[in-house]
This record gives structure tokens, C-alpha cells and sequence, in this order.
């Protein structure tokens, strides 16, 4: 798929409970974690830029600066999936043919595996050799069925028959709690 035709989603409304602050805003070499993601894809020409954030945060009006248009969702606490609801709604109103979804704790993700799964002509996901997982490409056709998900899981249900793009567990790496800000050698 041309990369114009996506609309690039960061997810980036989490609470951060188990990190116990703000996890995307605290320092990781250069950056705030959650703006890792932002950077890594400002290269790519994406058609769309759509980043769903806690109002509350203070990188939030930092994504506008790598072109987001940023989206408030108010309500965190009602997982995953409502962020998602909100990203779909916002795609919907543009020409998208696909969502390219990524989290912004996952700061160690490159953009050749994100230029790899916008090249799948379908359903894709990123694969660490056990799991499907984000950044994944949901098609339009199938926006519909991640609007009946609900709590955490976001789309992690559809990811069984996705594509699988090989990616190193290093760069698949999330950020849950402060001891994950250590990098790993090679990382």
C-alpha cells in the first residue's frame, strides 16, 4: 500500500499505572519516550497524522510539531480501544484506505519495520517470532470490527490472520515500568 493512502495512528492516552507517572513524558536519551514514535515516522509521507493523547499530558502539543493532529481522549481509563474508537472516528472523515497503528511506549520501533508493514497489501502486524502485535495495518474493511472492541485488547483479536513482519523483540520493546527505560545491548 502507498504510504499516502495510511492514516498514521499513535496511540498515546495510556495511564501508565503500572510505571507510576507519566511514562511518555519522562526523558529517554534525546526525547520524551512518547515522542520516539513521532520522530521515527516524520520521514515517512503518511497521508494523515492522528495522534490520541491525554489531554492531561505535557507532550501532547508536542506531537503537532512532527504533524499530528492531535485527538483528546478525556477518558483513558476505558483502555485501549476507546482510543482506537477515537482514531477510527477521525479516519473515517479522509480518504484512508488503512490505519497504521503504533503505541507511543514503544520508543524503539524503526522506520523500516514501519515501511515494511505499510507496504502489506492487507491486514499486517509486527512479529517478535511468538506474537502479532503493533505497529499493525488494519485495512478499511476492517474499521468496522475494531469498533465492537472493547477495554484493553484493542485489535489484538484480528492480529491472528494478520501478515507477520519479523522484528527483533528489542525493537518491539515496550515501556511499562521504569526498569524498560534501561536499553538492552545492541538496542
Amino acid at each position: 500500500m502507498d504510504c499516502g493512502d495510511i492514516a498514521l495512528i499513535v496511540l498515546a492516552a495510556g495511564l501508565g499505572s503500572r510505571f507510576g507517572a507519566d511514562k511518555l513524558s519522562v526523558p529517554l536519551d534525546d526525547l520524551p519516550v512518547g515522542l520516539h514514535i513521532a520522530r521515527t515516522s516524520s520521514a515517512i509521507d503518511f497521508g494523515w497524522r492522528f495522534a490520541i493523547c491525554s489531554p492531561a499530558s505535557p507532550v501532547t502539543p508536542l506531537f503537532v510539531d512532527y504533524g499530528f493532529t492531535v485527538i483528546d481522549n478525556a477518558n483513558p481509563q476505558a483502555g485501549q480501544a476507546h482510543s482506537l474508537h477515537l482514531a477510527i472516528q477521525a479516519a473515517e472523515d479522509t480518504d484512508a484506505k488503512a490505519l497504521l497503528v503504533t503505541l507511543a511506549d514503544m520508543p524503539f520501533v524503526t522506520d523500516g519495520l514501519l515501511r515494511k508493514i505499510a507496504a502489506c497489501p492487507g491486514l499486517a502486524a509486527s512479529f517478535d517470532g511468538r506474537n502479532a502485535m503493533p505497529p499493525a495495518l488494519f485495512p478499511r474493511t476492517h474499521w468496522a470490527s475494531l469498533l465492537n472492541m472493547q477495554g484493553d485488547a484493542g485489535g489484538r483479536s484480528l492480529l491472528h490472520a494478520a501478515q507477520k513482519i519479523e522484528a527483533s523483540a528489542t525493537e518491539l520493546r515496550d515501556i511499562d515500568v521504569p526498569d524498560d527505560l534501561i536499553r538492552p545491548a545492541g538496542a
